[in-house]
């Protein structure tokens, strides 16, 4: 009997808690549109892209979560809305739980026989209409890219977003906590034109490959077994490498060096050798067999390849993995380092990644270096699509001129010379002018960010028409003009296509970096 009260007492006191919770968010809409409009414990949106490119309509904001502190049971769900006039259209939505929320909805999902809703954490694109984010334990955000179909009542449209509290108690009704977004979409539609820079060409060609043989080696051992595990078709894929390289008639090989590399288990004295002798077994295994001069092949220890490991964890499910990267990060002494990996948790995790992730650290990679000839142009624009790797920049360049310049041809060549080149600051410049002539702003961004002298008039011209297609029109100006001055005709042009593009009035300007909640 005592039993069954104290089950009624507990029963009762959990509905009178929930009763409490929800009169208090009964009474908190009205404070919370007084104190933080803009959502649960101010989250933010940042506004950067909603225009028109030909027929698609390109949405990019971001969710700001850095200071997010939602319950354990919660959960918010944030729509966006394209309205114009009685139109609508709602746009995918973005969910944020807490923690005992999400599992108990996958509990729920399970026992129905429901597929869960897919876990994503800033991932490039939306792939599906609703993703889920858990409580963040650190601060984040969420970017949040969408292309759909241009409409012509999209024209005039503006964006809110609502959003729905799910709590204990239910679901709230759902309020509009950020009206105007945007408050029009932009429509950029300019022809713009670029100064391309001409590569010099290369004094010599060098070049290199490189091969990964995940061999099977027993713990702790050296000797190469070609019939154990997958060693054999591990040694077929280096040998294959080795024999293309040896026979083109094109190029020079210069060095082949096999570099090995241990798991961390042992010392690192002890794998510092090991690495080196499974290179050296590697090195005794090809000279038998390969054509190349034996004078050619070097050895080089890689020792404990803690590198990989670190690539390795990134998507592996192992517990207490902040604790292992936070160990690898700090601790340099390699062998306290292992110490201390092995010892969290009784060894529970370190018995894990030993027994899947140290097999594939245990390899032997192979790099070949070789010098390649110089090629005519009707020879380079045989190579470009089979060997481009061959090609120098320059090369690239002059195939790409034999296209009338913008043409679908002639921007696919300098894209191909930025992918073989992607450090190099003409490469990226002359890449990221092909990108803008598609309308690829994302691509371009990403190449003009990596250009390192940005003192040129075709940098400048460049960044002033990404700014144009990106709606940000008075730092676009101070580009364009800046190029102008420094004598270059396209610059001129595109600030004549800016002109026509251009609001001419700061209330049709969207706004792009800060908002205010209320829409005013």
């Amino acid at each position: 009997m005592k039993r069954i009260i104290g089950y009624r007492f507990f029963i009762l006191f959990l509905l009178s808690g929930c009763v409490t919770l929800h009169a208090q968010r009964q009474e908190q809409p009205a404070q919370k549109q007084q104190q933080q409009p803009s959502g649960p414990e101010h989250i933010r949106i940042v506004p950067k892209q909603m225009t028109q490119e030909g027929v698609n309509l390109k949405i990019d904001m971001t969710f700001d979560l850095s200071n997010v502190h939602i319950g354990s049971m919660e959960s918010h769900t944030f729509t966006p809305i394209l309205v114009a006039g009685k139109k609508e259209l709602e746009l995918p939505k973005v969910i944020i739980k807490g923690v005992s929320r999400y599992k108990a909805d996958r509990r729920a999902d399970k026992l129905s026989g429901r597929p869960p809703v897919e876990f994503a954490k800033n991932q490039k694109k939306i792939t599906s209409s609703i993703y889920t984010i858990e409580k963040y334990s650190k601060s984040g955000t969420i970017p949040y890219k969408i292309s759909i179909p241009y409409r012509d009542w999209m024209e005039n449209a503006k964006m809110n977003l609502r959003e729905d509290v799910t709590g204990c108690c239910g679901v709230e009704e759902g309020t509009m906590v950020y009206k105007n977004v945007y408050r029009k979409v932009l429509k950029i539609d300019i022809d713009p034109r670029f100064s391309y820079i001409e590569p010099q060409p290369e004094a010599k060609k060098r070049r290199s490959e490189i091969g990964r043989a995940y061999l099977e080696f027993p713990r702790g051992k050296s000797v190469i077994d070609p019939n154990f595990s997958n060693n054999r078709r591990e040694l077929n894929k280096i040998n294959e490498m080795i024999s293309i390289i040896a026979t083109d008639p094109d190029v020079v090989v210069t060095k082949v060096e096999m570099r090995g590399y241990a798991s961390p288990e042992s010392s690192e004295s002890f794998n510092n050798d090991l690495s080196y002798k499974r290179a050296r077994a590697m090195r005794n295994y090809f000279t038998r067999m390969s054509t190349i001069s034996q004078d050619l092949f070097q050895v080089g220890r890689g020792g404990e390849d803690w590198e990989g490991l670190v690539s390795l964890l990134q998507d592996y499910p192992v517990a207490y993995k902040g604790e292992i990267m936070r160990i690898i990060n700090t601790v340099y002494n390699l062998d306290v380092r292992e110490q201390r990996i092995r010892a969290i948790a009784n060894g529970q995790p370190y018995r894990q990644i030993f027994r899947d992730l140290y097999p594939k650290l245990r390899r032997v990679d192979c790099e070949i270096e070789f010098t390649v000839r110089n090629f005519t142009l009707d020879e380079s624009k045989e190579r470009i699509r089979k060997k481009p790797k061959q090609l120098s920049q320059r090369e690239i360049y002059d195939v790409a001129r034999t296209y009338q310049k913008g043409s679908r041809e002639f921007n696919e060549t300098l894209l191909t010379a930025r992918s073989q080149f992607p450090e190099d600051d003409i490469a990226n410049l002359n890449g990221a002018a092909a990108a803008l002539s598609e309308g690829d702003t994302e691509l371009a961004e990403e190449y003009l960010y990596k250009v390192q002298n940005t003192n040129t008039p075709e940098y400048a011209n460049c960044l002033g028409v990404f700014y144009t297609l990106t709606g940000n029109f008075d730092e676009a100006e101070n580009l364009l003009r800046k190029a102008e001055e420094a004598g270059m005709s396209e610059a001129t042009h595109n600030l004549r296509e800016l002109e026509r593009v251009r609001p001419r009035t700061k209330r049709d300007v969207p706004r792009r970096r800060s908002l205010d909640p209320d829409g005013e």
